[in-house]
């Protein structure tokens, strides 16, 4: 006998879908404007498509939207603690040579630790949560080298 999916395996498929169609971050504040779509629906979407899913989309993505002439010859690792459905999942990007790339993980050394929410990252990516404003609203943890964190932002095309 063949094995029975869940009812809800089409719809998975389809979100899945949705989400790997996301390539820039104007496509992802799309998905978080739409009406209705709060923390509550994110974490729903979340769920249903696969934590790690979601974030290894999100960290592939954020090297495709590095500028390095930005960024000069500043770098270093960072360390992302996020906040999931399913508990921390720890992620980093290795800014260095001109690229950005993210990977599941702690960095052998971080120069700078983010925590946040799975929805504040996705917004922060989307260009809709401000760093500095994060930190002061206590929407984004940040340790280490603070000033680094803080220019970071600027070092991304958010559009």
């Amino acid at each position: 006998m063949g094995e029975t999916l869940p009812p809800d395996h089409d719809n998975a498929e389809q979100l899945r879908g949705m989400l790997h169609a996301v390539g820039t971050p104007d496509e992802l504040r799309q998905l978080l404007e739409a009406p209705g779509v709060d923390d509550a629906v994110i974490t729903q979407f979340v769920q249903t498509v696969g934590v790690d899913d979601v974030l290894d989309r999100v960290f592939t993505l954020m090297g495709t939207r590095f500028i390095p002439e930005k960024a000069g010859k500043d770098g270093g690792s960072v360390q992302w603690n996020i906040d999931t459905p399913e508990g921390v999942r720890t992620y980093h990007l290795l800014i260095a040579g001109g690229t950005a790339q993210g990977r599941r993980g702690a960095p052998d050394k971080a120069k700078v630790t983010l925590g946040m929410s799975l929805p504040n990252l996705l917004r922060l990516c989307a260009g809709r949560l401000n760093g500095v404003t994060g930190v002061m609203t206590g929407k984004i943890k940040i340790s280490g080298d603070m000033m680094f964190g803080a220019k970071m932002q600027g070092w991304f095309d958010y559009s």
